[in-house]
């Protein structure tokens, strides 16, 4: 018994240990929640027309196993009395963890919509899918740059100099090559028509 009075970093064996426990079950029962969240949202759209239950199943799918770790390990560590910077440290792991899962999410609806389109538009009209293929790709782009402007700017990164230069830059490059940005903004409006 006196072994679990025993302090380590400023908390007794046994408030470890529950906080292990509490991030075990945690990360269990996140996982569990995830397979029965896809299996019962799969079987309801099956039996419907609507798209967003389908999109639904294909977040739940795409939500990644240490994604769910991280929200289990932060739940546990919520129970230790840790000092200022290790705190610090697990709230930006929790956040980044946050920000590039929601980022995954994000690509997933992307690439689901895209999927729907062309299996829709495939047979009316290829070079509407070759087209929004394109703009997926460019969409899929910033979406990933915003996340890592976030990811830096949680890792206490001054992004507001990265923000401005990446604007000044596009503006020059958008004034270099305006014909072609105008000719494929022209094709855009035509196969979107």
């Amino acid at each position: 018994m006196e072994l679990l009075n025993t302090s380590f970093y400023d908390n007794t064996l046994s408030t470890w240990l529950i906080a292990l426990l509490v991030a075990i079950v945690t990360a269990v029962l996140l996982r569990i929640l995830k397979a029965l969240g896809v299996r019962h949202i799969a079987r309801l759209a099956a039996r419907t027309e609507t798209t967003w239950d389908d999109a639904l199943v294909e977040l739940l799918r795409h939500t990644k196993w240490l994604f769910l770790l991280i929200v289990a390990l932060f739940a546990g560590s919520l129970l230790l009395s840790l000092p200022v910077r290790m705190r610090g440290i697990a709230n930006a792991v929790a956040a980044i963890a946050l920000i590039v899962q929601a980022g995954i999410w994000l690509n997933a609806v992307i690439l689901f919509w895209l999927e729907g389109y062309r299996q829709l538009k495939l047979k009316e009209d290829p070079a509407s899918v070759t087209t929004m293929s394109a703009v997926s790709f460019v969409g899929r782009l910033v979406l990933w740059l915003v996340i890592l402007l976030l990811i830096l700017d949680n890792l206490g990164v001054n992004v507001t100099a990265l923000v401005a230069g990446l604007g000044v830059g596009g503006i020059a490059v958008a004034l270099a090559v305006q014909n072609i940005l105008g000719d494929l903004f022209a094709s855009l409006s035509i196969v979107s028509a």
